[in-house]
């Protein structure tokens, strides 16, 4: 956030300063002394908040203190200035005998609060502060629902952000090449709770891509430990009706566009990328399955899979899936809610999800394979967006 301080008095200016840190500890301050730097500046960046006095020095050069505030609205209403827009607020001491002029500046969103020693007017800032706050936009977001998903990118990115909560999410703001996004971890597993999070982080970051990282369990004969699923069309298995004769699914399905499975069918003909995905994945005589002399990966470019909200852990459970998709790839707990939201989403952002097999839903359901698992969707992600994933459908410039 970027904010505007016109304040002559050090003391003032700490006090106010100190109010704003408090509230955006982040916030990008610019402070100017007098009249004419203040004008300048106003014209000629864009800033998120402007905070000023009336009595300061003309400029730089001329100290002497006048009262502005007959300027004040034809210079930082000027309709050629960068901050034309921007809200302010006059915080001075020299309220009495204001006359209309502060009905003029409400009608042109500049606000007078008197600065005194009651403290009112930090409340009335830390409001303004608030309100004035830019909308965070990023060019990519990944949903997680695992801590141990997220932290499988860290080292994979080219900046590793700490973990701070953007807009109402929990993120962790990373850089991938030319893209900046953040990793969203969704508050529980789930339908639902993907739902939330996926629309929250459409609506708050306005990305042009959104996708999902993680591990899944498979359907056995369609796919094995460590198969990586990249879902082309996801279903969720859950919904339908109980009745005397059973459970009767309701199929309704969310594909990924023609455009972003060709890119991924592109991506994923790429020799090189399983020796990529396999590289510098040491796993331990644990992390392999049985059949399994060492690692090794097979990536589905076009999976079918479903995602329901109940955790499946009994032998056998997994052929009722199939009933309405005969190639049923794998099954989730979140990807149907993420491929939802976003085809929902006013924006039409890219969206896929790229999630590695651990477990085949049977009652030896565990955690031994989660490492490796994580890794393996964690480095696809990376190298996908690298690839420009992101960049599907917007036309070339000529």
């Amino acid at each position: 956030m970027k904010i505007l301080i016109l304040e002559d008095e050090d003391g003032k200016n700490d006090e106010i300063q100190y109010e704003i840190y408090q509230t955006i500890p982040d916030a990008d301050i610019q402070r100017e002394k007098n009249w004419y730097d203040y004008a300048r500046a106003i014209c000629n960046t864009k800033f998120d908040l402007i905070i000023l006095d009336l009595l300061v020095p003309r400029s730089g050069k001329d100290g002497t203190v006048e009262d502005h505030h007959d300027q004040l609205v034809s210079t930082t209403r000027d309709y050629q200035s960068k901050s034309f827009f921007t809200p302010a607020i006059v915080l001075t001491r020299h309220t009495e005998d204001s006359g209309d002029f502060v009905y003029d500046l409400n009608a042109v969103d500049i606000n007078v609060i008197p600065f005194n020693g009651h403290g009112e007017w930090k409340e009335a800032l830390k409001l303004k502060l608030l309100a004035a706050q830019p909308k965070q936009k990023y060019e990519f977001v990944i949903i997680c629902a695992l801590d141990n998903e997220i932290n499988a990118f860290n080292g994979l990115t080219d900046t590793w952000g700490s973990v701070k909560t953007i807009s109402g999410l929990v993120c962790r703001e990373v850089q991938i090449d030319m893209y900046k996004g953040v990793i969203v971890r969704a508050h529980r597993m789930g339908l639902v709770a993907a739902a939330v999070i996926a629309t929250m982080a459409l609506e708050r970051f306005e990305p042009r891509l959104i996708c999902m990282s993680g591990i899944c369990g498979g359907i056995p004969g369609e796919s094995g430990i460590y198969d990586l699923l990249v879902t082309q069309t996801c279903h969720q298995h859950d919904a339908g009706k109980w009745s005397n004769d059973g459970f009767r699914s309701e199929h309704y399905d969310v594909q990924v566009s023609v455009d972003v499975h060709n890119k991924l069918l592109e991506f994923c003909s790429d020799n090189g990328l399983k020796e990529f995905m396999l590289e510098g994945l040491n796993a331990g005589k644990s992390e392999l399955p049985d059949e399994m002399e060492w690692l090794t990966c097979n990536v589905k470019a076009d999976a079918p899979t479903s995602s329901g909200s109940a955790v499946m852990a009994e032998d056998g459970k997994t052929s009722s899936l199939t009933s309405g998709q005969r190639k049923l790839a794998g099954f989730d707990m979140e990807i149907y809610s993420v491929y939802e939201a976003a085809r929902l989403a006013p924006n039409k952002p890219v969206f896929f999800a790229a999630k590695t097999v651990v477990d085949d839903g049977g009652k030896n359901k565990g955690d031994k394979f989660h490492r490796i698992g994580c890794l393996l969707s964690a480095k696809f992600i990376v190298k996908a967006i690298r690839a420009g994933i992101a960049d599907v459908g917007i036309q070339p410039t000529q």
